[in-house]
């Protein structure tokens, strides 16, 4: 019995880290991005953001405009899970974090946060009008069949866009925009990569003056 009682004890005391074993997860394969992952990350990320032509999209040229809209919608992608892990990569209790370094941590969260909203606001939603286009589902042909005596109807439905003018008219919007809607991604990714220089700056001066350092 008291080396049942001893066993239970032992499980829930500390790995001498300070931390709990319980608190530990191994074994499923993940391994945390650090803030130099994420800002590397996202230096790749703006060499990936498509080119516009010289002479601009072909607003006519349908393939082409869905490509370059696809291409640009998988970066943004990208660019808003890597925003997701900055929580994680940060993360400390509140007891753990100076007074400076839950400031730092404010301003950084508050910049991230406009960055997604910029692109949220202005890039994404003329990428989807051009994605996924609303399409309504309607009777594309009847296949009748006989089986003796009986006679079997079965519709046969297709998706068809509800307003094709309006996808010619985003196609010509996005035409017009993309270098400015280019620009608009590259400025808020050069953004955050800057944030996440100035806060690692600010982390290890913090750091000089406070043995708590920052939540990272």
């Amino acid at each position: 019995m008291a080396s049942k009682k001893s066993n239970k004890k032992q499980k829930t005391e500390s790995n001498g880290n300070g931390k709990r074993k319980e608190d530990e997860i191994v074994g499923d394969g993940y391994e945390s991005l650090s803030l130099e992952d994420i800002q590397h990350r996202v230096n790749q990320l703006c060499h990936r953001i498509p080119k516009v032509p010289p002479t601009g999209l072909d607003p006519d040229d349908e393939d082409s405009i869905l490509d370059w809209a696809s291409e640009l919608q998988t970066v943004v992608e990208e660019f808003n899970l890597l925003v997701c892990c900055i929580s994680p990569a940060t993360y400390k209790w509140g007891s753990e974090r100076s007074g400076a370094a839950d400031q730092h941590l404010g301003v950084l969260s508050a910049e991230l946060g406009s960055c997604q909203e910029q692109i949220s606001s202005t890039v994404t939603p003329r990428l989807t009008n051009i994605l996924a286009p609303a399409v309504d589902l309607v009777v594309d042909k009847i296949v009748v069949t006989m089986e003796g005596e009986i006679e079997t109807k079965q519709n046969v439905y297709t998706s068809k866009q509800i307003d094709p003018e309006f996808a010619i008219l985003c196609r010509r919007i996005l035409s017009r925009n993309a270098k400015l809607i280019r620009q608009v991604c590259l400025a808020n990714f050069h953004k955050m990569h800057r944030c996440i220089g100035d806060y690692l700056q600010a982390q290890m001066k913090d750091s000089q003056h406070d043995s708590r350092g920052f939540s990272y």
